[in-house]
């Protein structure tokens, strides 16, 4: 399938155009830091490095991945958040990053989404529902059924604001004890499913395929319309009884707001460059990655479109930070 970009903007302008002019052929001259908010192993990282080397091949300069993980991607986003807006300083963003934040965290988050100029949609698919092995429970109703008859509920591990969020509107919508235990990234949660310390972890594919591959965790059920290629004998939420469980995790490319729009063409060759690395292909199918355009505009689009759905949906829930 892929993934159709809704025409409605929210009304943030994310591209500026009063940055002092620079010749397109001057830049750039010198390596480019590339911020992923979460730590090795993420789904961001991953993304993060292949991009790196599509910088590297597409505008023949190095390009290093920095992770700066903590505070819910905070950290890393305020850093380039702050950088100067010259396109040597590029964050890893992510629905979480650039989207769930702003809502999650309306009260002491210090960016903003005029902080940034999207440059790139990368990545985007469904977030899964992973299980200890030894859980009682086949399908999601047996482990519910399981779990409330116990008395002993679950532990829900996520690693950054969606997946939080996707933990508590479980235990809202299972109606069932669910303690939510955070984690810098997704990966550090499914380690803990793995072994033991955790019942349940919400997490993208890509920081899951390891664990999928190794046979470490079972996956439950997909949040999503249709079932992924991947795990394809895993059901969806909604084909076990949860019909409005739906999280999508997305990454983008984004630099500091007022970046000259020249260099931000570049770097979304760059971006380009890298969804048509056979390297690239392998990883999306193999994380069950939803095609994407990475378009300039669309991407732009998208990004706006998903700040506005998480302030509704977080207003709606009445979720609360941890």
């Amino acid at each position: 399938m892929r993934l159709l970009l809704p025409a409605a903007l929210m009304a943030v302008s994310f591209i500026t155009t009063d940055a002092p002019a620079q010749p397109a052929d001057a830049w750039p001259q010198k390596p480019i830091t590339l911020i992923v908010p979460f730590p090795a192993g993420s789904g961001s990282d991953v993304v993060g490095r292949i991009y790196a080397k599509a910088i590297t091949e597409a505008l023949k300069v190095p390009a290093v991945v920095d992770n700066r993980p903590g505070a819910n991607a905070m950290i890393g986003s305020q850093l380039v958040a702050n950088a100067a807006p010259d396109g040597y300083t590029v964050l890893i963003g992510s629905g979480t990053a650039n989207a769930v934040n702003y809502a999650l965290f309306a009260d002491r988050i210090t960016y903003k989404p005029q902080s940034f100029t999207t440059v790139s949609l990368v990545s985007a698919g469904p977030v899964v529902m992973f299980a200890q092995k030894a859980l009682e429970g086949a399908t999601l109703q047996a482990l519910v059924a399981a779990a409330a008859k116990s008395g002993k509920g679950l532990t829900c591990g996520n690693g950054n604001a969606v997946t939080q969020v996707a933990c508590e509107v479980f235990r809202l919508q299972a109606k069932l004890d669910v303690v939510s235990v955070p984690y810098k990234g997704n990966a550090q949660s499914l380690q803990d499913v793995a072994g033991g310390q955790i019942s349940i972890a919400f997490s993208d594919m890509s920081a899951a395929s390891p664990f999928v591959g190794n046979d470490r965790v079972r996956a439950v059920a997909v949040a999503a319309n249709d079932r992924l290629p991947a795990i394809g004998g895993v059901p969806t939420f909604k084909e076990q009884g949860y019909p409005d469980f739906q999280f999508l995790a997305w990454t983008a490319v984004f630099v500091p707001a007022k970046t000259p729009p020249a260099v931000v063409q570049k770097l979304n060759d760059a971006a380009l460059h890298m969804l048509r690395m056979a390297e690239w292909e392998r990883q999306r199918e193999a994380g069950s990655g939803i095609p994407v355009t990475g378009e300039l505009k669309s991407s732009q689009e998208f990004v706006a479109t998903e700040i506005a759905k998480w302030a509704r949906y977080i207003l709606q829930t009445g979720v609360k930070p941890q």
